[in-house]
Formats: C-alpha cells, sequence, structure tokens
C-alpha cells in the first residue's frame, strides 16, 4: 500500500481541487485538504467517515488517498 502524499493525485491551487472534487462528485463527502511536498493541494478521504454508499474505493480510483 504506497502512503506517500506526494504520489496521491494533486492540483497547483486548492480552487482547482475544489472544481475537480465538484466535478468528480466527492465534494460532498468528508475529505481534509493537504499540501504535499511540492506544494500542490490534494484530498484524503476516510473510510468511515465517506463510504459512498458503499463503494469506499470510489476516491481513491480518482488518485485520492483513503485512509482507515
Amino acid at each position: 500500500m504506497d502512503t506517500n502524499i506526494d504520489s496521491a493525485h494533486s492540483y497547483a491551487t486548492e480552487e482547482s481541487l475544489n472544481r475537480a472534487l465538484k466535478r468528480l462528485r466527492l465534494d460532498g463527502h468528508r475529505h481534509i485538504v493537504v499540501r504535499n511536498r511540492a506544494g500542490r493541494f490534494t484530498a484524503i478521504f476516510g473510510l468511515r467517515l465517506s463510504a459512498f454508499g458503499g463503494d469506499v474505493t470510489r476516491a481513491a480510483r480518482h488518485g485520492f488517498k483513503t485512509i482507515d
């Protein structure tokens, strides 16, 4: 399992991240916005906080990190 935040899908600005989350319909689920070592923005989703109606891999399929 890759736990390095630098390998998560990231965006240059927080605004770009928020637009992407909205487009992917992930914006309504609980997440934490973080910056990687390059200063780019990404989101981390908790499996228990945002089960996506039973599909816990939804955010991960889009390149975001999920934690338990």
